[in-house]
């Protein structure tokens, strides 16, 4: 452009240059003036371009766990849509809050992604007086992504062998027995609250660094029961080491179909499902929100990507949450649940 210019504003050799010099340089004024206004014009196209370099994708739970294997089905799509590179970042800890303050503290440009469930994004909030971000104002969900449903799983020596026999057990050796989670407020100790709240028994928790630690001690016979994302409890259950007791559901799942439901056993309350979503920070342009959401949706409309989830056994989410506003309400809403149910309980600080 820069060439053509110039040829445009060489004067041939019979031209007659004006009287002035002064006449001379605003003339030169005017042309340069105007062509920094035509290369600006440029400029808005360039940087309007999302995404033009890698993202990062930061799950807060350690590689291997339920999360992890979610995260990455979805990085894998996303690339290869964005035609960008999406890292996957593993930061576990804390009971995910450190993955998660990271990504609060980062900058709002669309970059930087987390995923969260329910344990992490909804129930944490009444679980740490001292939570160095606000779930509901530090990040800006962009939709969920699938939702898995859980099993309560057992040490293989428990003298049960259904839910009903485990509430009885439970009740009875309530002081003796312990429970194991991935930490305090993820998904795997809320499934474990609500298995105690129906049974009406006190146990006490044991909160590892993930959920693969609590399913070795589940099988080491260290622990004596947890509950555990669908997606790794296939896993667990084909090992033989531990036993799948109740899915906690009405209604079994076609990954583990000779696992009874919860309501099977009576417990028709007893349901619960762990709700998946991506989110970035709170403040993000809400074009590159919208530019994320869907490529998330294309993702969850690939029959490959939903093959993937079925052998999970994880579900699509509604079509609501699979919206940028349907992914916040459900988020909000919630929130206000977790907080009764655990102040219920006893735990909400």
């Amino acid at each position: 452009m820069v060439k053509h210019v110039c040829s445009w504003l060489r004067v041939p050799k019979t031209a007659a240059w004006p009287a002035s010099s002064t006449s001379v340089v605003r003339a030169g004024r005017r042309v340069f003036g105007a062509l920094v206004l035509a290369l600006a014009g440029l400029a808005p196209a360039v940087a309007e371009t999302f995404p033009n370099r890698a993202l990062t994708l930061v799950v807060p739970a350690a590689a291997g766990s339920a999360t992890d294997i979610l995260a990455r089905l979805f990085a894998e799509g996303m690339a290869r849509d964005l035609q960008q590179p999406v890292v996957v970042e593993n930061l576990p800890g804390a009971g995910g809050t450190i993955g998660q303050r990271k990504v609060a503290r980062a900058e709002a440009d669309g970059y930087t992604l987390v995923i969260g469930n329910v344990g992490l994004l909804a129930a944490t909030p009444w679980l740490h007086k001292d939570l160095p971000y606000d779930a509901l104002k530090d990040f800006t969900p962009i939709a969920s992504i699938a939702d898995s449903p859980t099993v309560l799983s057992v040490k293989k020596d428990l003298p049960v062998n259904d839910l009903g026999q485990f509430a009885d057990y439970i009740k009875r050796h309530a002081s003796d027995v312990y429970y194991g989670t991935a930490g305090a407020g993820t998904s795997t100790h809320l499934g474990a609250v609500l298995v105690n709240q129906a049974i009406g028994a006190k146990v006490e928790a044991v909160h590892y660094r993930g959920a693969g630690q609590a399913i070795a001690d589940v099988m080491a016979g260290h622990i004596d029961y947890m509950v555990e994302s669908s997606a790794t409890a296939v896993a667990s259950a084909a090992s033989g080491r531990l036993k799948p007791l109740a899915v906690l559901r009405k209604e079994r799942i076609a990954v583990l179909p000779d696992v009874p439901a919860a309501g099977e056993a009576g417990f028709l309350d007893l349901s619960f499902d762990i709700w998946n979503m991506l989110l970035v920070p709170g403040g993000t342009p809400p074009e590159r929100v919208e530019r994320l959401n869907a490529s998330v949706n294309r993702q969850l409309d690939n029959p490959a990507v939903r093959e993937q989830l079925q052998q999970l056994g994880m579900t699509l989410p509604g079509t609501e949450q699979r919206s940028v506003e349907g992914a916040a309400r459900l988020l909000t809403d919630e929130t206000a649940k977790w907080q009764q149910i655990l102040v219920a309980a006893g735990l909400a600080v």
